[in-house]
Order: structure tokens, then sequence, then C-alpha cells
């Protein structure tokens, strides 16, 4: 079993790109695992600790908001019931606070009462979070519903404000 699940994550890790196998390695059995990251360290003194930089990455969008939904313990009626958490993943260093953050949700209801400044269906697919007041880099906001079935929801707007 254990060379089984080895075997797929070498697949796993070549299909990706996380193994990683060059000349010198070719008689060992061992693959090398790398981890490929997209950061520069800004030039510093050795023995300086310094932050390193998303490259690339001056402004925030809508895409640096992640969203994650998970099923928790259904309500003593049996009604399943989610936790869903929005998180601004922005960059610190950016000064940049995502707010007017709009999810699709389509005809979003729920047989547990949700704060209405925490999440609010405007119209069909369309829910504001939050109140629409600033969710500042590295903040999460996190409500949990109550339905048959979960709702898809994504993130369709949110602006970068400035500090």
């Amino acid at each position: 079993m254990s060379i089984f699940l080895f075997l797929l994550l070498v697949l796993y890790g070549l299909a990706f790109g996380f193994v990683e196998y060059s000349s010198s390695m070719a008689s060992s059995a061992e693959p090398r695992f790398i981890s490929r990251k997209l950061v520069e360290e800004p030039p510093g003194d050795l023995g300086v600790v310094t932050q390193p930089n998303r490259v690339g990455e001056t402004q925030c969008t809508k895409d640096d908001i992640l969203l994650h939904q998970e099923a928790t313990v259904p309500m003593p009626d049996g009604i399943p019931t989610y936790t869903v958490t929005v998180m601004n993943t922005c960059p610190e260093k950016s000064g940049c606070a995502m707010t007017g953050i709009h999810l699709t949700c389509g005809w979003f209801s729920s047989a547990r009462q949700l704060n209405p400044g925490v999440l609010v269906r405007l119209r069909f697919d369309d829910c504001l979070l939050n109140g629409g007041a600033p969710l500042p880099s590295g903040f999460a906001v996190s409500f949990q519903y109550a339905n048959t079935y979960p709702y898809r929801f994504s993130v369709s707007v949110a602006e970068c404000r400035q500090r």
C-alpha cells in the first residue's frame, strides 16, 4: 500500500511540476521534490531579515479573495448547515482593503437567520458581504447557513481601497 501511495505522489508531482528528475539522478530511485514560489528577495545585508515580495503584484483584485465552504453539524431538525469563510489574501504591503464584496449566490436563503451586516441577498445571484465595508488584508469574514443543499458562492465584484 505504501509503495502505491508513493508512486501516486510521484505521478502527481510529475504532472504538476512538483517532482524533478535530473540526469545526475537517473540512477537514483529517489525523486527530488521541489517547490516553486513566485517570490523575489529584496536586496539587503546578510543577516538582515527581509520579507519576500509577491512577483508582479502591486494592485489587488477580486482574485485575491479566497472563499472556502464546508459542511458543519446539522441543525437539530436535520437540516444541513454550511460554514463559509471569505478571506482577503492581498499582501499587506499593497495597503489594500477589499471593499464592496459581492458574491454570486443564486436565490440564497437559509433556515438559520443570518446577520444582514455579514451577508444579505440584494437580488437574484447578488449577495453583499460584510455590509460592503472594507475587509483588510489578512482578515476573514465567516457565516453559517442552513439549507438542504450548499450554494455555489463565488466572488463577482470587489474593489481595492487603498489605506
